[in-house]
């Protein structure tokens, strides 16, 4: 608190202020001042009026009144004053001054990373909406001016507002919706939890912009450390999960950071030592622990679950969307009484696959010398295709029902037959067909990593 004994005092300045942007007043009032705002009960507009707090009440409260109301009038009217100076030019005139401007010491300056962002706002459109050339446009136009407000007065004087007003200076300059709007949703969401943005200009804009950021820093080492995140590089990563999630966006997160660190090595910065495999990989775990969380937070997921469809994830298109489905589904399955029964059976066969040695050979049903063997290797043929339609449709649920229906074969199997027989070719065959069990699994995600008892 920072009063022992509140007394709120209603105050007031001219109207002409309200010309000036409402985001522009509120933070005058809020962050500079330490005053409320106060808002239109019927249009929902900012009044012009205020709140201030004093620690405790005098005879003549008119006098303090007074005294925060010129306070104020002061930081209004160099507010208004850089926004009527910053409208005398265009965000278009200043988008060559980027080069002035340093993003960072090992990272070279704002023009870089704004050529950079237009370069992965287009990839991003290319992939999520081939056929939608206006989107393409709007997001590469919004890209060409999207740091341009960094120079101007209002953002030198509120730093918190860029973004807010390169879209108001966009939309002034007779700039699209659509590329006004995505100008201002670039920084969304400011924080863990904020809104996200609306448009889909602006989510193409923010991820682009994310993207670029943590994939430059990663390059180049500086990489949180851990409390330490100088650079905000987990709340990056955690909107772009947001943005991905949230929006509902069908794209390969790890074809766009391929793309993002490639951008940032053209652009000639000197990046730590390690592979190009080692450092994509790092990359795409970073964003994954944002995922973990995402799913443990916001859906509850155990954290078993999580594993075993991220850990087969790493090497394939990150589909973070699909994934997160993919975890769901098997949450819900772990409530089912046949769950715990059916893993069981499959870590049989998976610690078998992982531990014996064999030849490898693909499964000869002529070697078959029990007709539990025929049976699984049969009922993996037809589940096989009825798991590979119902994945191809999405439907994770019926895709994870076939893995279910394949219990009773696999558990005939166990008892009838030993898998480890005196004959070396009959056994080299049954751990080709335990082989493709475990494969059949693995197509959805590592059971490996899902917890039961008796496993």
């Amino acid at each position: 608190f920072t009063t022992e004994w509140p007394c709120a005092i209603l105050g007031s300045f001219k109207l002409e202020y309200l010309a000036v942007p409402s985001e522009v007043l509120i933070t005058s009032m809020k962050e500079h001042q330490g005053f409320f705002s106060l808002r239109d009960k019927k249009s929902g507009l900012l009044a012009a009026h205020f709140i201030a707090v004093a620690n405790n009440e005098l005879k003549n409260m008119s006098l303090i009144r007074e005294g925060n109301e010129r306070v104020l009038a002061a930081r209004l009217a160099d507010a208004k004053f850089f926004f009527d100076e910053d409208r005398k030019v265009r965000l278009e005139d200043r988008v060559k001054k980027l080069a002035g401007v340093t993003f960072h010491q090992k990272l070279g300056t704002m023009e870089q990373k704004q050529q950079r962002v237009r370069k992965l706002a287009s990839f991003l459109t290319s992939h999520m909406r081939p056929q939608d050339h206006e989107l393409r446009q709007a997001c590469e136009r919004a890209a060409d001016l999207c740091k341009a407000d960094l120079l101007t007065g209002v953002v030198g004087e509120f730093p918190e507002l860029q973004g807010i007003m390169g879209g108001e200076y966009a939309k002034h300059d007779g700039e699209s919706e659509a590329v006004s709007q995505a100008i201002r949703e670039q920084y969304l969401p400011r924080s863990i939890e904020g809104e996200l943005p609306r448009t889909m200009a602006g989510q193409v804009l923010s991820l682009a912009d994310r993207l670029d950021t943590v994939a430059a820093f990663f390059h180049v080492g500086l990489v949180p450390t851990g409390s330490e995140d100088p650079f905000a590089l987990r709340r990056n990563a955690t909107a772009i999960v947001r943005i991905i999630l949230e929006g509902n966006l069908r794209i390969n997160v790890g074809l766009h950071i391929n793309y993002a660190r490639n951008l940032v090595i053209d652009d000639g910065f000197k990046g730590v030592p390690g592979s190009e495999q080692e450092q994509r990989r790092r990359m795409t775990e970073f964003i994954f622990e944002r995922v973990r969380h995402y799913g443990r937070v916001v859906h509850a997921l155990r954290g078993d679950v999580i594993e075993a469809v991220l850990k087969p994830a790493y090497d394939k298109a990150l589909d973070l969307v699909d994934l997160v489905l993919r975890m769901k589904a098997l949450e819900s399955m772990t409530t089912k009484p046949e769950f715990d029964p059916l893993i069981v059976g499959f870590k049989r066969a998976h610690r078998l696959v992982e531990k014996e040695q064999w030849d490898h050979k693909p499964v000869d049903v002529a070697r078959f010398e029990h007709p539990t063997e025929s049976a699984l290797y049969q009922a993996l043929a037809e589940e096989r295709e009825k798991m590979s339609s119902a994945m191809a449709g999405g439907e994770y649920g019926q895709a994870l029902d076939a893995l279910v229906r394949l219990k009773p074969a696999i558990d005939a199997f166990f008892t009838a037959v030993m898998v480890n027989a005196e004959d070396p070719d009959v056994r080299s065959n049954r751990l080709s067909l335990l082989e493709e069990v475990d494969n059949f699994f693995n197509s959805f995600a590592d059971f490996s990593q899902i917890v039961v008892q008796g496993s």
